[in-house]
């Protein structure tokens, strides 16, 4: 069941989705890739990371 309303933390400060002061994501929802072949937690990223 999804939440009418969700945050979604994030620190990704060169995405134009990130609200910098609330260290947030201002999207609904998002999708998460894996940016490489490790499957690591840190190795995933937003699909819809756009650079400022």
């Amino acid at each position: 069941m999804k939440k009418d309303k969700q945050t979604i933390k994030c620190d990704v400060f060169d995405c134009r989705h990130c609200e910098i002061n609330d260290e947030c994501c201002s999207l609904k929802e998002i999708k998460i890739s894996n940016c490489s072949n490790e499957e690591q937690k840190e190795s995933t990223m937003c699909d819809s990371y756009d650079k400022r």
